[in-house]
């Protein structure tokens, strides 16, 4: 696995893009205080009218360049007119301002971004989305816009609600990039090659670090799934579901076939953090040895929903806020302890016949409300007379469940990793693609449209693998000017400090969306085939 040693920037609920243009250069003279131009940078009448580039360094002073700049590539330096302004906010400087790129933690701008060579400000940039290229789904409702970190596809024309794997669902600022491993649930025979396709279906930026293929050896029957460790075995001989209770009654069905019928629930109107208990009888199974119980889930649009909340409560200050989160190391621990630890896991429990216990197992987690993940939890069962129960407690309304079973361990395995041997983007070969994802320090930056290609040769051709998919790197929600509206700095304070006051107060304007977001999630997604962020 590739580990990226470049230092950059920002946090958890962050992911943004912004900022949009000034008044008349006058204006600047008579408003030179940082707070005002702040403000004008953002004034919806004026946000189109002129081009900006805000830097915020990692020394904690800021740049706002105005009207031109450019990237001159082999100083890797921004050359522009514009403000320096110290730690504090006060003006330093004026005038003409040669500024590394290196030394940049983020970046905004309102200024397309066009040509590869400008990869390097683009993998740092909060951009702008204008509304212009909004569906009339994301202008009516905006937190049930379509948002995902990159999506892959096995067959690009299917999956109309599913993707075959969701990179690095966390990773929603450059800080937080990590590499991600998705079961891709095909295990049939297969020649030497195999291909997925990567795209970018989001206002958003991309920026993949590495993608491999692992690939596992089975036979007909067996199957080979990662657990929550990290670890991946070999398994064969699955023991049904014998029956599923929850509070709405029997839901067998739902989760006994693996066929993307769905069991979820709604959010309590009171609490948002509400939990839910759901029962799993698998019968006597009579037999001692290593299990592994398996679960096929993902989330609902409540993250979502909560990601595009924070952004708006941020307003014009979204990148200031993520720039001192990021030179913060304190304000970044908040996070651990926010929103995620009071909504939880997917807690799972075993009952105890002896005595009559539920005891704890471990636990499911993963970002995401796109692609189905399929994780394991290793256990060790004896043989018993009485039924083999399991208890499963997660919070209401923000999972969804589509297969529960109990399989037997057979041996750890590990798999095969094995690079790209070529990429293509919309067809058409890209050899710096391939150079980028196979440079430990370089990124492959995916604007809006793109759709790339990833072609692999496997060790032996024509026997079945049992594939997974490893994708490392980061992304950019871009900020929308309607957001704007929306800032509330003491809500966001809440969301990060007092997450189960905030999780009770926000629960019924929740609701106001929870009804429909899914069809307005779907609804919005871009087309890759129609549309496309000119990056070339």
């Amino acid at each position: 696995m590739k580990t990226s040693t470049r230092i950059i920037t920002v946090s958890f609920i962050g992911v943004i893009i912004l900022f949009l243009i000034i008044h008349a250069c006058s204006s600047h003279l008579i408003r030179s205080d940082y707070t005002d131009i702040n403000t004008l940078l953002h004034d919806a009448e004026q946000q189109h009218n002129k081009p900006f580039l805000k830097a915020h360094l990692k020394n904690g002073d800021v740049y706002i360049l105005r009207n031109e700049w450019r990237y001159l590539k082999g100083s890797n330096t921004i050359w522009g007119r514009g403000t320096c302004y110290d730690f504090n906010r006060n003006k330093k400087f004026e005038g003409q301002l040669m500024l590394p790129v290196d030394s940049v933690a983020i970046f905004e701008t309102n200024v397309e971004l066009k040509k590869r060579e400008s990869a390097r400000i683009a993998a740092l940039s909060i951009l702008a989305a204008e509304n212009l290229i909004l569906s009339a789904i994301c202008l009516s409702f905006p937190k049930a816009c379509f948002g995902s970190c990159p999506t892959f596809y096995i067959n690009p024309s299917n999956n109309v609600h599913f993707s075959d794997a969701e990179g690095f669902s966390n990773a929603i600022s450059p800080s937080l990039e990590y590499a991600d491993i998705d079961a891709l649930n095909y295990t049939l025979p297969i020649p030497d090659t195999f291909s997925i396709t990567m795209k970018n279906e989001a206002l958003e930026t991309h920026c993949v670090n590495d993608i491999k293929l692992l690939a596992c050896p089975v036979k007909p029957g067996e199957r080979v799934y990662n657990s929550t460790g990290g670890e991946y075995y070999k398994c064969g001989g699955n023991y049904p579901l014998k029956r599923a209770i929850a509070a709405e009654g029997e839901v067998t069905a739902r989760l006994k076939v693996e066929d993307h019928v769905e069991r979820f629930s709604l959010a309590d109107e009171n609490d948002l953090s509400s939990k839910e208990e759901i029962i799993l009888d698998f019968g006597i199974l009579n037999k001692t040895g290593n299990f592994g119980f398996v679960l096929n889930f993902r989330q609902t649009l409540m993250t979502t929903y909560f990601i595009y909340s924070a952004i708006g409560y941020m307003g014009d200050e979204v990148s200031d806020i993520f720039a001192k989160l990021e030179l913060d190391a304190g304000a970044r621990e908040k996070l651990k302890t926010g929103i995620k630890s009071k909504l939880g896991n997917i807690d799972i429990y075993k009952w105890n016949n002896k005595t009559s216990q539920w005891e704890y197992l471990n636990g499911f987690y993963e970002t995401g409300p796109v692609a189905i993940n399929k994780q394991l939890i290793s256990l060790r069962l004896e043989s018993s007379q009485e039924p083999v129960k399991f208890k499963m407690v997660l919070n209401k309304g923000l999972w969804r469940l589509d297969y529960v079973t109990l399989t037997e361990l057979k041996e750890k395995v590990n798999p095969v990793t094995i690079s790209p041997v070529n990429i293509t983007n919309k067809g058409k070969i890209d050899q710096l693609a391939l150079s980028e994802i196979n440079d430990p320090d370089a990124y492959l930056v995916s604007m809006p449209g793109s759709e790339y290609n990833f072609q692999f040769i496997l060790p032996e051709k024509n026997i079945r693998y049992e594939l997974f998919l490893l994708s490392q790197g980061y992304y950019l929600e871009w900020m929308r000017s309607h957001w704007l509206k929306d800032k509330n700095l003491m809500k966001l304070r809440k969301m990060i400090e007092y997450p189960a006051d905030y999780l009770r107060e926000e629960a019924k304007a929740y609701k106001l969306y929870e009804s429909d977001m899914e069809a307005q999630f779907w609804g919005s997604r871009i087309d890759t085939k129609s549309f496309s962020y000119h990056e070339n």
